[in-house]
């Protein structure tokens, strides 16, 4: 069975204040939403990073589709930067267990078609 990083409800997660005292922070996610996303955008400025997760691509005509922003998630630069370390933990992780992921769809299709 492949290891499911979410099976506990609950998560104790220790983290640094600015006084440098450690604190426990328990993670709820009991009623949580979920939503499944087959593509994100990212942008950013200054002060923040913005997150769209959208899907899926629907076909509107002859070379035109259509894509329906799902959730929006806004980060600070902080909280963007270990959600990045965090993914790219995540990811070397699966591949190291599943193989590399081949971002090219022609590369992924069985026969090479």
């Amino acid at each position: 069975m492949a290891k499911d990083f979410s099976e506990e409800t609950f998560e104790t997660i220790n983290s640094q204040t600015n006084a440098g005292n450690q604190i426990r922070i328990q993670v709820d996610e009991e009623d949580v939403p979920t939503t499944y996303a087959s593509i994100c955008r990212v942008s950013g400025t200054a002060e923040e990073f913005t997150v769209d997760f959208a899907g899926p691509l629907k076909q509107t005509g002859q070379g035109t589709a259509s894509l329906r922003v799902l959730e929006r998630v806004y980060l600070n630069p902080w909280a963007a930067k270990r959600l990045a370390m965090m993914l790219q933990q995540a990811v070397g992780q699966y591949e190291q267990t599943y193989g590399t992921i081949e971002l090219d769809e022609r590369k992924r299709r069985v026969g090479g078609q």
